[in-house]
């Protein structure tokens, strides 16, 4: 996930140093489960993690930082969004990210690190912005499968919805050719996918119908002492300006 130590010399001086500032937050038995058994998981979701883009997604760099600072280098896997859900419900031992907390999802994982605000929104391309009631009356709108906008507009009674694994793209397409007359997304995922798609359409997004916020999160069962490891990590870094810095690359 990180710096490899193939080909670059001065990984070696680096490590250690990582691993010096490991010991600063954990006994040597407590690194060891750090190294060993936490799984880091994610899918492909913009602008929060990407895979193959141009930039990696916010939220990798943030857990890259944080990973970094404990002298870590776990790689993070990507997979289908309800798989990881299911993964993270499932098995002990996971950091899922970027993960929405929703009444549905409460129960389920540990809300380890409040990270960031999201706005959902009604996305248009014929210059009208969308309440909820005429939202409500399209013949038909688009929305991620598994997330909560889906489970946000089902919570409200829509049922003319056309739910779709893809996070953007074929979204942006089925309201190119009318196939749609509304996207249901985060405002921030929405803008983001309009500049990396190139779109020319002129994009309108409606007020904001639902505030959440972005978390860390891990399986129920997760050692607290990583935890709060990287809570103080996340701290550190919101203090000294590099979530700041992290943030700044993804505002379009």
């Amino acid at each position: 996930m990180l710096i490899k130590s193939t080909g670059w010399p001065g990984w070696r001086g680096i490590r250690r140093a990582g691993l010096l500032l490991a010991a600063l937050y954990f006994s040597p038995v407590e690194a060891d489960t750090l190294q060993d058994q936490v799984r880091l998981i994610t899918a492909h979701l913009l602008p929060y993690s990407i895979q193959g883009g141009a930039q990696p997604g916010f939220m990798i760099e943030l857990i890259e930082e944080i990973e970094r600072r404990l002298g870590s280098d776990r790689q993070i896997k990507f997979l289908p969004w309800p798989r990881a859900l299911r993964l993270v419900k499932r098995e002990p031992n996971h950091i899922i990210f970027p993960l929405t907390r929703t009444p549905e999802r409460e129960e389920h994982y540990i809300w380890a690190i409040k990270v960031a605000p999201i706005e959902m929104v009604f996305v248009t391309l014929d210059g009208k912005s969308l309440s909820m009631a005429q939202a409500r009356e399209l013949e038909s709108l688009s929305v991620q499968q598994d997330t909560p906008f889906e489970q946000f507009l089902k919570r409200n009674g829509f049922d003319n919805l056309i739910s779709l694994p893809d996070p953007a793209p074929l979204h942006i397409r089925l309201l190119q050719v009318k196939r749609t007359q509304a996207w249901f997304t985060a405002k921030d995922l929405a803008r983001y996918a309009w500049f990396e798609q190139r779109v020319q359409e002129p994009l309108v997004l409606g007020d904001s119908v639902y505030r959440s916020d972005v978390y860390i999160a891990t399986s129920r069962q997760f050692p607290s002492e990583v935890a709060s490891a990287y809570r103080r990590a996340f701290d550190v870094i919101v203090r000294d300006g590099g979530f700041a810095a992290i943030m700044q690359r993804y505002q379009r």
